[in-house]
């Protein structure tokens, strides 16, 4: 079959497009309104004939179709996510928020390209955005153009990634493609590494999960424990050990050195918390273990010193003041109530937590960009790096991210799992080449089942 064709909306850094170009598609034109993100998916897609970074509400798509020379019809799949601040749990969930009603816009593409099939992503949170009515809206509009639709939640955990991210997927395809209306229903992809300790999320589907989730030792153990300062993300460092894992080898399969291997610097008080956590636990936990044990006098020589920090003559002057006493208290044995209240425990206690090494992570967030507490490294006491953190998108390491280290951990946060998208990739590639007629026995084998 001839080379797939995309369009990516709302790009991103490129998770969505790399996914699908291990599928053998090749996206033909990708508009992000973040300059810093569009650079990273430009660096990445050389190839790509049209990147714009121009708002979406002011585009022409019937100008980009023209500029490609595609006539409607011919494009196989419009993929797009839009923002999702305003879906999302965490946020307002303000249905008057306008980066909520971007999903428009992505239909004005698909309105004027008429591709083959599309693929729209989002946080769980969409689904009951306006009590359910925006996803309703969703498919009412992919109907009327004559779409059939599939919507799913994909947790990535069950497609090779070493984290647990739910994502929900809705995917159109052209019912004028085949003959039978149903024939133009896409399934979901079949599970290829997943927890034995989760159900697979597929409503038609009672197949238990078949292989055990990859983890975060699986995703980054052979990476050099020591990282760049934050102005130096963009120097290149070299692996200090050979690949440990398949995982590990997948990842480097492009790679002679190591990218964007840089992490966030902290105050001695910070290293304090989280030297003082175990795997798997949050800050709350370090309350019981102070007054308890108290802090090794080992330790505290250790904590204050090393990469990782920051210089204390560049803090603030109150900060500087309560890191001089917390050595002072931690010296000398100060009370509980002294060193917690310096640690102000009060107000970070169930902020902080240590990634477990035999465990996927749990879900990657745009918040790093402000603050790694969250994701503090199984062993070292600090933050998961830019490219620990690629790692557990699934991101492979010759793949650069543009931009200062805030924007490199933002555009991972929001980035959908390229090997997520592949898996979806997969299914619309089988949909395209066989004309619904998979889709169609399997759906005509369970209903005879």
């Amino acid at each position: 079959m001839k080379n797939l064709t995309a369009v990516d909306l709302f790009t991103g850094a490129g998770g969505m497009s790399e996914g699908f170009k291990s599928q053998g598609f090749a996206t033909l034109y990708a508009n992000e309104f973040n300059k810093d993100a569009l650079k990273t998916f430009q660096r990445n897609n050389p190839s790509c004939r049209m990147a714009s970074p121009d708002d979406i509400r002011g585009v022409d798509p019937t100008d980009v179709r023209k500029e490609l020379s595609l006539a409607k019809g011919s494009l196989d799949v419009l993929l797009g996510g839009p923002p999702c601040q305003g879906f999302s749990t965490y946020g307002k969930r303000d249905p008057s928020d306008l980066r909520s009603q971007l999903y428009i816009d992505f239909f004005r593409f698909i309105a004027e390209f008429r591709p083959k099939t599309f693929v729209m992503e989002n946080v769980v949170g969409m689904l009951s955005m306006a009590k359910g009515k925006l996803v309703e809206d969703i498919l009412e509009r992919a109907s009327a153009l004559g779409y059939s639709c599939n919507r799913m939640i994909l947790d990535s955990v069950h497609y090779g990634v070493p984290q647990r991210r739910k994502r929900v997927f809705i995917v159109g395809s052209l019912a004028s493609l085949v003959q039978e209306p149903e024939a133009s229903y896409i399934e979901g992809p079949e599970i290829s590494r997943s927890s034995q300790s989760q159900l697979t999320l597929f409503a038609e589907c009672d197949e238990q999960p078949k292989n055990p989730a990859l983890t975060i030792r699986d995703a980054i153990s052979d990476l050099s424990t020591s990282t760049l300062k934050p102005r130096e993300t963009h120097e290149s460092l070299d692996y200090t050990s050979p690949p440990l894992t398949n995982y590990q080898c997948f990842m480097r399969r492009e790679s002679s050195t190591l990218e964007n291997h840089s992490s966030k610097q902290m105050m001695g008080i910070r290293r304090v918390r989280l030297a003082l956590m175990n795997p798997g636990e949050y800050g709350l936990n370090v309350i019981s273990r102070l007054k308890n044990g108290g802090v090794p006098d080992e330790l505290i020589d250790q904590l204050f010193s090393g990469s990782g920090l920051r210089e204390l003559s560049q803090c603030r002057p109150e900060d500087q003041e309560k890191e001089l006493r917390l050595r002072d208290l931690l010296k000398s044995g100060g009370s509980y109530d002294d060193i917690a209240e310096l640690l102000d425990f009060k107000g970070f206690a169930n902020k902080y937590r240590r990634l477990k090494w035999d465990e996927p992570s749990h879900t990657l967030v745009a918040h790093m960009a402000r603050d790694c507490s969250d994701f503090i490294h199984p062993d070292l006491d600090r933050f998961i790096s830019v490219r620990e953190a690629a790692r557990l998108q699934s991101f492979p390491d010759h793949y650069y991210f543009e931009g200062s280290q805030f924007a490199q951990f933002k555009q991972i946060g929001n980035a959908v799992p390229p090997l997520l998208a592949s898996a979806i990739a997969g299914t619309i590639k089988s949909h395209l080449n066989s004309g619904g007629s998979k889709n169609r026995q399997k759906r005509l084998a369970l209903s005879q089942a």
